[in-house]
């Protein structure tokens, strides 16, 4: 069998690096030959018209229109670009899922053209009043805990919308339960490999283990397992990370959906291979 793994050539990290390394060995061990390209090089590939056709494509990057235009040349794509463009956007994760699961009251920022929201006296008190303070700022676009913010004042959320200029975001309601910890399910298929609690020890309301979180192996009960595999299969995810917060009486709150999640706390928390799991699942796909 014959594969591609499509990585961002403007994206490079230790961690990242070493988890394209498990999934090399990963495919590697189960007769799999997979190639490596950023995804600059596989646009130069595909627009040659004569290059090898892979079996499969390992996505792991978020760049959906390259996605899109590799499963229209008649290739299947691991997590496909309408799965990827729903967890990209947290907007669309959240509106995707309104009435599947429990999620944090949420406000979406408007369309804009020419004018900024930060200006905009009606849609910043109409936010304050739906959500009270405290309330999370989220940019729609990003990862590993960054661009997400505690807001506590008027001041502070114009500062973060005239700092996010045209980029679309997130308000939601703060779940103060959950200050400073979550839980990550990692779900392949129809089955949840793994699920760590993430804790940060330093004060930070953010659980991101790239951000000082510390990760516990973690016994999902009956409503946080359907949680997570009722957001994979409604998303159609290959696999995936799904973050759940921790509601009033632990009742679970789903926070937002990863679909190219790292996976090196579940490994190391849980003695697991994440990457074998995944590589199982395709192959058993790929022959279904």
């Amino acid at each position: 069998m014959y594969s591609w793994l499509i990585t961002n050539k403007y994206f490079v990290s230790n961690n990242f690096n070493t988890i394209k390394d498990l999934l090399l060995n990963s495919a590697k061990e189960n007769n799999i030959k997979m190639d490596v390209f950023n995804n600059i090089e596989i646009i130069d590939i595909l627009s040659s018209n004569n290059f090898k056709k892979p079996d499969f494509v390992l996505f792991w990057d978020k760049d959906i229109k390259l996605a899109k235009y590799i499963e229209n040349c008649g290739i299947r794509v691991f997590n496909s670009s309408y799965s990827i463009r729903i967890c990209d956007d947290k907007s669309l994760t959240y509106l995707y899922l309104l009435d599947v699961v429990r999620q944090p009251k949420t406000i979406f920022s408007p369309l804009i053209y020419y004018h900024s929201l930060a200006d905009d006296d009606e849609f910043i008190n109409l936010a304050i009043s739906k959500l009270k303070f405290p309330f999370i700022f989220k940019e729609c676009f990003g990862s590993f805990g960054k661009q997400v913010y505690l807001i506590n004042s008027k001041n502070e959320l114009v500062e973060k919308i005239r700092n996010a200029g045209n980029f679309p975001f997130i308000m939601q309601e703060y779940i103060k339960e959950s200050y400073g910890k979550d839980l990550r399910v990692y779900v392949v298929g129809d089955k949840i490999v793994g699920a760590i609690k993430r804790e940060n020890i330093n004060g930070d309301f953010r659980a991101n283990i790239e951000i000082g979180g510390k990760a516990y192996k973690y016994d999902l009960n009956s409503e946080e397992r359907d949680m997570a595999l009722k957001v994979a299969k409604h998303l159609k995810l290959d696999f995936c990370g799904v973050d759940i917060l921790f509601g009033k009486d632990n009742t679970p709150i789903l926070c937002e959906v990863n679909s190219n999640a790292y996976f090196l706390g579940m490994n190391n928390s849980l003695n697991i291979k994440v990457e074998d799991e995944i590589i199982k699942y395709i192959i058993n796909e790929i022959y279904e």
